[in-house]
């Protein structure tokens, strides 16, 4: 796959994934980043990917994911006015 296309790719996940976690309730949020974060590990190895990167890569994502929430939570979701 292009380098390119995979960063493209991680970057609309990264949005899509942490969207749909910040529009649930707080106490819901804990279990989805645990389902998300088992969801990007596990393309990681159906990818067979070096254990040692793709858990790098993995918790790059999901850290991703978590800042993006947090800015969410601050700011409002992109396109939506309070």
């Amino acid at each position: 796959m292009d380098k390119h296309i995979l960063v493209d790719e991680t970057l609309s996940s990264i949005q899509r994934t942490a969207l749909k976690i910040a529009a649930l309730p707080a106490d819901a949020r804990d279990e989805a980043l645990d389902v998300a974060h088992h969801a990007y590990a596990n393309a990681m190895h159906d990818m067979a990917m070096d254990n040692v990167a793709a858990g790098r890569w993995v918790e790059t994502v999901m850290t991703a994911v978590r800042t993006l929430i947090s800015e969410i939570d601050r700011d409002g979701a992109p396109g939506v006015r309070a």
